[in-house]
Order: structure tokens, then sequence, then C-alpha cells
């Protein structure tokens, strides 16, 4: 099977691409950041220079596969920093220039990668593909436009591409939400909010590849799939295994919601002062407070879609790979 792989140098691209290489297939591996794209080198897969936002760099790049899975993206790490526009350029003008390319050299089937995000705080529990979807940042609305676009041309030019939302993914090699959870857990700057449960969907790497193919293979066109574990995770017992990983045997303060509340907004408004990203904002606490938890029926029932990393070890072997190689 012939693959054309955007996002490559991401960190869900070499879980994939690894993958792709260990099982014989071929991936043409869209690359912007050639200093990004050295492991390549170590793999048997083709790379070619393109930036999504620039059609002009793309003509050709799916000629001759079988399979587009597009991974590019601007992440929710930079949501304080990055303006809307740029969200949009990238995640929605972006998919869109791919998709293009996809459809004009025919290819069979495509898989556009997107987040729960794009579903905001749902109220339901849980919450599936048919749930309205309300983004609660920029980030999110721009992974919805670029959902909704992705399907108008399912709908009116026949492209052959279905949807997959992931939840927080992590894994060794995660540069996201749980280095920058482990950091802060070290440092004793993330207390034990509030008494909800604060229920948050996790998926590993290796379980996000497994769907991401699986949806490859059998999802439908026009339609999409919640790639997340069974369960989701009270966010205290996530900063509990993270802080046994670390060694950190006392437990962390209790700060009450409305004080939490209160710190972000003071921390907004003296690193906007300063002209820094704040290390805390008040959409963190409120997505942090959520109860998030997603049914994966549909993704089990049309893809065979089964996670099989269990968080905890999966946490632990995440925290021990960043203090082996120097990250905390």
């Amino acid at each position: 099977m012939k693959y054309l792989i955007t996002g490559a140098t991401g960190f869900v691209g070499p879980y994939l691409i690894r993958r792709l290489a260990g099982a014989g297939h071929f991936a043409r591996c869209l690359v912007r950041d050639q200093k990004k794209a050295e492991y390549l080198k170590e793999l048997p897969v083709e790379t070619v220079w393109g930036d999504i936002t620039k059609p002009e760099t793309l003509d050709g790049i799916a000629d001759g596969v079988d399979r587009v899975l597009h991974l590019a993206t601007l992440g929710h790490m930079s949501n304080y920093t990055v303006t809307e526009s740029m969200f949009m350029k990238i995640n929605v003008e972006g998919t869109m220039n791919v998709m293009a390319q996809a459809l004009r050299s025919g290819v069979k089937r495509i898989v556009h990668c997107s987040s729960v995000a794009a579903m905001g705080i749902c109220p339901e529990s849980p919450a599936d593909e048919t749930t309205p979807c309300r983004p609660h940042h920029s980030y999110g609305r721009s992974k919805l436009q670029a959902e909704q676009e992705v399907l108008k041309m399912c709908r009116k030019d026949g492209l052959p591409a279905s949807i997959v939302r992931f939840s927080m993914v992590y894994g060794p090699g995660d540069f996201r939400d749980i280095l920058r959870i482990s950091r802060m857990a070290k440092k004793w700057y993330l207390p034990k909010i509030g008494k909800r449960p604060k229920l948050t969907p996790l998926i590993h790497a290796e379980d996000a590849v497994a769907g991401l193919l699986l949806a490859a293979e059998k999802g439908s066109a026009g339609e999409i799939y919640l790639l997340t574990n069974e369960q989701s995770e009270p966010f205290d017992g996530i900063l509990k295994t993270i802080r046994d990983a670390l060694g950190i045997q006392s437990g962390p303060i209790y700060v009450p919601e409305w004080a939490a509340m209160g710190a972000a907004r003071l921390c907004e408004t003296m690193c906007r002062l300063a002209g820094k990203p704040p290390i805390v904002t008040r959409k963190n606490i409120e997505s942090t407070l959520a109860d998030r938890v997603f049914s994966i029926d549909k993704a089990k029932q049309e893809l065979g879609f089964k996670p099989r990393i269990d968080p905890e070890p999966g946490l632990r072997e995440t925290v021990e790979w960043y203090i082996k190689k120097g990250w905390i």
C-alpha cells in the first residue's frame, strides 16, 4: 500500500511512519521543516518538501498513492500566542489544499485527523459523533471548520474522506500536554483543583495510530469517528500517576475552583503586560474542571477499533522516557 503522510514531523507522525515502514508499506512524507525530518533519513520512506498553506508547493504530492493521512495541524499548545486567523490558515485552508490534491490525484481513501477540541465542553455524557459541537477556543473552532469543509467536499465533489477525532494523545516523545503537566507537577505548579472528578479522555499514540489505519481501510466517506480510550480518567488520578513516576511522595496542594480561576486571570494579565504566554489560562482551568466523556461505539462497530494500552502504565512509561531523555 502507498501512503501520503502530512504532519510527519509532529508527535503522532513518527509512530505512524515507523509502523507503516515496519509493515513494508510505501510512505511519502510531506515535510516543511527539514531539520525536524532528520529521523526520516533512517527509514525507507520518500520525503517531499511542501507547505500545506502554499498550494504551489503541493502540486502532484498525492500522485500514485492509495491513501492520504492528513495529520498536519497547528496545535492547541499555541492557543494563547497564535491568532485565530493563523489557526484558520493552517488548519482550515491547509486542509482544503491537501484535500484538493488528493481529489485531483484520484486517491481512493483519505483520513483527516481532527480533535475532540472541535466538540468543546459537552454537557452530554457520553458524547458521541452526533453531539452538537461547541468549540471552546480558537483551535477547536479551526478544527471544526476544517471538518465542515472536508464534509462539504465529500458531498459536493465525491471526496472519499473520513474524519477521526482524537482525544488527548500521549506517549514517549509527547512534547505537548503530558510533558507540560509533568514539568508543572515536578515544580509544584499543579495543585488539586476543586473536588470534581474532572474526567479526562486519553489515548496512547500507538492506539491512535491503530485507529487511524483502521479508518483508512474501513472508514466510510463523510463519516466521523471518535478515537479515545473507552473510559475517561479522573484528572487527579492522572496527576497521581505522573507524580508517582517522578518519585514525588507528598500530595498536591488543594486549591478551590474559584481561587484557581482568580489566579489564572491574574496570570493572564501579568503575562500579557510582560509580553509572554501565561503558564495557565482560565480556559485551561475550565477545560480541566469539565468532565469529558466520549463513546467510541461507532469506531468499535464500524472500524473494529479497540484501544489496548492502559493509561497508568502508559503514562508511567511516558514520564520515565522524559526522565531518561532529560526533558524533565
